[in-house]
């Protein structure tokens, strides 16, 4: 706690600062400023989303939770409430943003649970002892599943995950189903390959919600999958067109750009 209420001394002091922030909120109170997108990502304290996409306050609706859930909404329906779906419609309803995006990272701890518990875990009990693992247990079954399907022999024979070969699996964000290659150029480790399945499907799940529905098939809406690396600093996104997560830089922009605005047109079933 020092370093937090020193901290808060120290915004006290810093007058002129204190008085820009006032002014920012200001203006979003007075919808001088418009939120753009909800972004929700893991809780990690290495990820810090304002500061490498450079946010402004405002700007952005920021969902935190261990290993960037998305909760499907059949979870919802069976009863298990989660502040994601809440965090949607006030995002995507109330206040009416147009772009959603869910981005996981590298040395993800809760990913890595996920990873760890995969073929042993229930994905429909509680695991009182561990709040975290039942989570991702719960939320996290079809990625669980779908690694599977890539991977069904790997207890009996791990080295398949030495495999220089790309993982490749079919995914849909909001629009046409895509057949996703994770990791081609084999940087990462298996649990970072993971992490960015994890990711796709956790994105995935943003459509499952019946509010977004008609956004979706209009266009209006469209949902993003973003990976951070923790180790160099690097931000990656989804692309559709290269089907495969890509470094964002002056290189990339205009790609990413042309993909966010040609896909995602028609809203898939799930």
């Amino acid at each position: 706690m020092n370093k937090i209420l020193r901290g808060v001394i120290k915004y006290n002091k810093n007058v002129a600062d204190r008085v820009k922030f006032v002014s920012d909120m200001e203006k979003v109170t007075k919808q001088l400023v418009q939120p753009k997108s909800v972004f929700v990502s893991c809780m990690d304290c290495r990820v810090l989303p304002s500061k490498f996409v450079s946010s402004k306050i405002g700007e952005i609706y920021f969902l935190r939770n261990a290993g960037n859930m998305v909760p499907h909404y059949d979870a919802y329906i069976a009863g298990s409430i989660s502040s994601e779906g809440g965090g949607l419609e006030l995002g995507c309803i109330t206040n009416k943003i147009r772009n959603v995006v869910v981005c996981g990272h590298s040395d993800c701890k809760a990913a890595y649970a996920l990873f760890d518990i995969r073929n042993k875990c229930d994905h429909t009990h509680y695991l009182h002892n561990s709040p975290l693992r039942t989570w991702v247990a719960l939320h996290g079954v079809r990625t669980v599943d779908k690694f599977s399907q890539l991977y069904p022999d790997n207890v009996e024979h791990p080295e398949v995950f030495d495999s220089t070969e790309p993982m490749v699996f079919p995914v849909n964000l909001g629009g046409q189903d895509i057949d996703a290659i994770i990791d081609p150029e084999n940087k990462f480790c298996i649990q970072d390959k993971f992490s960015q399945l994890h990711c796709l499907e956790q994105a995935s799940h943003v459509k499952t919600y019946p509010m977004l529905r008609e956004h979706l098939i209009s266009g209006d809406l469209h949902i993003h999958a973003m990976w951070f690396d923790v180790y160099t600093g690097n931000v990656y996104m989804f692309s559709p067109s290269r089907r495969t997560f890509i470094l964002v830089d002056d290189n990339s922009i205009e790609t990413l750009l042309q993909d966010a605005a040609e896909y995602g047109t028609q809203a898939a079933d799930d």
